[in-house]
């Protein structure tokens, strides 16, 4: 039962929660309705579009890329001198700490965090090789 309060998207017509205070922002809809109905067309709606923060991201491939990238890493980190963190309990603190700030990451770069999380550990591995 929906209260007669609750904001409704006009797209699909169920309660908008999460985005609520992007309400009117999202033209009364929930920010997925709003991408899918204004941003993403071309594009396949299962694939990443080019809009920052695609909600299709999170659904299409990164996991090969993933584990292509840490093999790299275990390859590399034989001869690893051009690492910062050589050690096991140095790189894995160095990847904690990218995670937990990897937002200013993106943000330097001019680039909106990827909505898929896989693009996200792959650039942490890589980041971690370095970072203090």
């Amino acid at each position: 039962m929906v209260a007669s309060d609750e904001l409704l998207c006009s797209r699909c017509t169920r309660p908008v929660r999460v985005s609520a205070a992007e309400y009117e922002t999202f033209e009364r809809m929930h920010y997925g309705c709003f991408h899918y109905e204004f941003e993403h067309d071309p594009a396949d709606p299962d694939e990443e579009c080019t809009a920052g923060g695609c909600p299709s991201g999170a659904i299409v491939g990164g996991r090969e890329a993933a584990a292509v990238t840490a093999k790299e890493l275990a390859v590399e980190a034989r001869g690893a001198t051009a690492w910062e963190n050589t050690e096991l309990p140095s790189y894995l603190e160095a990847l904690g700490a990218w995670l937990s700030e990897c937002v200013g990451f993106y943000a330097n770069q001019r680039r909106v965090r990827p909505s898929n999380a896989w693009v996200v550990i792959r650039d942490a591995m890589r980041a971690a090789t370095i970072y203090e």
